[in-house]
């Protein structure tokens, strides 16, 4: 399997990467979405790709609360570890998760169910919804930025942050201006990689790059 995402990555330095997790379980209901784990693939997958990751050395893996993202941390380390390179699964941050759910979930899988997914995140990226139901665009990519800015300010290893396909739009969208209407929704083990040269922060998806200055 090739990560064509990846190969744009810069690996002079520390680097902090955010993916979505590997395939995972079909999901029938949204009020049931966090419960889905990964499939047998999945893992496989995610196995894989750790091994894939030989310029990437030592690294600590962050993951949302929800068990697939944990699996699929657990997963990308043992792959970099079987190349006897140092890696470790730190542990579940918040903000992998979904901290821009600011309504009831159950209110939210609802809308998701009566407007059909993709629509429902265009309402959203374009502020069609009350910040007490879902938070707007901007901040929740400045969310997402946060956790990479503050993963390359420590400097002393790389990071790879497991999340979800919404997290990866928001930064997409807001960033680059990519649209899921127009490229499609991300794809399991798609994502970024961020590092930061010349005072300024480098985010990088596939051939795309946006340079933010600190």
């Amino acid at each position: 399997m090739n990560y064509p995402w990846f190969e744009s990555c810069e690996f002079s330095g520390p680097t902090a990467i955010s993916i979505r997790h590997a395939e995972r379980e079909p999901i029938h209901r949204y009020a049931d979405a966090f419960d889905a784990p990964l499939t047998e693939k999945g893992k496989a997958d995610a196995h894989r790709f750790g091994r894939s990751m030989r310029q990437i050395n030592p690294v600590k893996l962050y993951h949302s609360p929800v068990l697939r993202c944990e699996q699929t941390a657990e997963g990308i380390c043992t792959g970099i570890l079987s190349l006897s390179r140092q890696a470790a699964v730190a542990g579940s941050i918040f903000d992998l998760g979904g901290p821009y759910i600011a309504g009831p979930w159950h209110e939210i899988a609802a809308s998701i169910e009566r407007y059909g997914h993709s629509t429902f995140v265009r309402k959203w990226f374009n502020d069609e919804f009350p910040p007490d139901f879902i938070m707007p665009l901007d901040q929740a990519a400045e969310s997402q930025l946060q956790i990479l800015m503050s993963q390359l300010r420590l400097g002393d290893s790389s990071a790879i942050n497991v999340t979800h396909d919404w997290n990866i739009m928001i930064l997409r969208e807001y960033y680059f201006n990519l649209r899921h209407e127009d490229i499609g929704e991300p794809a399991y083990l798609d994502g970024f990689c961020a590092f930061v040269r010349d005072d300024a922060l480098h985010l990088i998806y596939h051939e795309h790059e946006k340079v933010i200055r600190l």
